[in-house]
């Protein structure tokens, strides 16, 4: 996986010369081998997972799955973007209109991310509060908020693919924004 920090100076308008933010709506289970291509091209690649432990015949089995199922982010020339979809992985690609939005919303997952929560992919939800976590190694992250009980859960969204990203959270290190 490529560090989304790496690439952040030249995509503030969209392009950097002519390159493009794309998000590549992939075939199912075909996330990582889209990543090999564009790893074998050089091409500029994201792809958010997070590990999942499931118990098969009384051991744990450790797999590293993508938040997003289904997508691949990338920037490419429009020479690039052809190249990849002669792979015949990908269904479609997505032009990111907002590139600054889309790195902001991928570095708080990146960063939360670090922290090692537990985290698992969910449907974006538009019901809820904007918050700010205020303690802790996730301090300032924004996202919005679905509380259960005790518990709250924040979401970290990625608007552009309609996903989002729950992370467990206690109610006291969050403030409204």
């Amino acid at each position: 996986m490529v560090d989304v920090r790496k690439d952040v100076a030249g995509a503030a308008g969209g392009t950097d010369g002519r390159r493009t933010w794309y998000v590549l709506h992939v075939k199912p289970r075909t996330e990582k081998k889209t990543v090999d291509f564009l790893r074998s091209y050089g091409y500029f690649h994201h792809l958010p997972v997070y590990l999942k432990i499931t118990k098969v015949q009384r051991r744990k089995v450790k797999r590293e799955l993508p938040l997003f199922p289904g997508y691949v982010f990338t920037k490419l020339f429009p020479d690039e973007r052809i190249r990849m979809l002669q792979t015949n992985l990908i269904v479609h690609t997505i032009t990111v209109p907002n590139p600054r939005e889309m790195i902001h919303q991928l570095r708080q997952i990146s960063r939360a991310s670090r922290a090692k929560p537990e985290m698992r992919p969910v449907h974006s939800f538009k019901v809820g509060d904007l918050v700010r976590v205020k303690y802790g190694p996730l301090r300032g992250t924004e996202g919005y908020v679905k509380r259960d009980g005790a518990h709250a859960t924040l979401c970290l969204n990625v608007e552009i693919l309609g996903a989002a990203v729950e992370i467990s959270i206690s109610p006291d290190d969050i403030e409204k924004v």
